[in-house]
């Protein structure tokens, strides 16, 4: 994921319920907070993740629909994951996507066929991406790419959280996913990742980058990673039955 903003590392601002109430915390060893959530989320039996990005671009004064991409991805440990996706390129018309991973076995529903085996690597790598190991990757990728501004601290809901933050500039944003009207413009943006101050487990990350060449070329984009349902009994995923067509 050198250089990406994360998704899948798709990485839409969160509306969040309750009060928050920011405060500047003393110096915090980012690797032994990284190596606690570790630790607490390769613990976790259960998990859901909630991802959305989307994307929004004026090119010479036309101002295009957006683009937008929400993945639902529940985890059951050690190795299953069950995954709904839904795409929209600025149409009216939204492009679903259901599969299951358990161990190396491979199950996609098609809306007409039903559930069928099969396999793709891009959609493991979906998984793999957000199994406990990955996640960490991905806070340490963070860590690597982004500049760090602060660790600071936030109560939301009654609950205490570790919020780090970070500053995104040119350096880390992939010039070429960009279109070409953009690839100069000034680039700006935030990503904070929220970690439990009591279980270490991660909350959320979230990003909000802008784009601005001119009045005429400017833009946005955002992604929101949600993390809950943690060792919730609840989650079960199975084997789908072949040919059916229920998620």
């Amino acid at each position: 994921m050198k250089k990406s903003l994360i998704l899948s590392s798709i990485l839409v601002s969160v509306f969040l319920v309750g009060h928050n109430v920011y405060a500047q915390e003393s110096v915090i060893d980012y690797k032994q907070l990284i190596a606690k959530c570790s630790v607490a989320i390769k613990q976790a039996k259960s998990y859901n993740v909630e991802m959305e990005a989307k994307s929004s671009f004026t090119i010479n004064s036309q101002e295009n629909k957006g683009n937008s991409a929400k993945l639902n991805i529940a985890f059951v440990s050690p190795n299953r994951f069950k995954v709904a996706q839904v795409i929209n390129e600025g149409s009216n018309e939204n492009l679903w996507d259901g599969w299951i991973v358990i161990g190396n076995d491979y199950y996609v529903l098609n809306p007409v066929f039903g559930w069928a085996k099969g396999d793709d690597d891009n959609r493991r790598a979906t998984c793999k991406a957000n199994s406990p190991e990955g996640i960490i990757k991905q806070l340490e990728i963070i860590e690597e790419e982004y500049k760090r501004d602060s660790i600071g601290a936030a109560t939301k809901n009654g609950i205490e959280y570790f919020v780090v933050k970070y500053l995104i500039g040119k350096e880390s944003v992939n010039i070429e996913s960009l279109p070409p009207e953009l690839r100069d413009s000034k680039i700006n943006g935030t990503h904070e990742i929220w970690i439990n101050k009591n279980n270490y487990l991660p909350l959320k990350q979230s990003s909000e980058i802008s784009y601005y060449s001119n009045e005429q070329n400017k833009g946005t984009s955002s992604t929101n990673i949600n993390y809950s349902s943690y060792n919730n009994n609840k989650v079960k995923i199975d084997a789908p039955v072949l040919d059916d067509k229920v998620f």
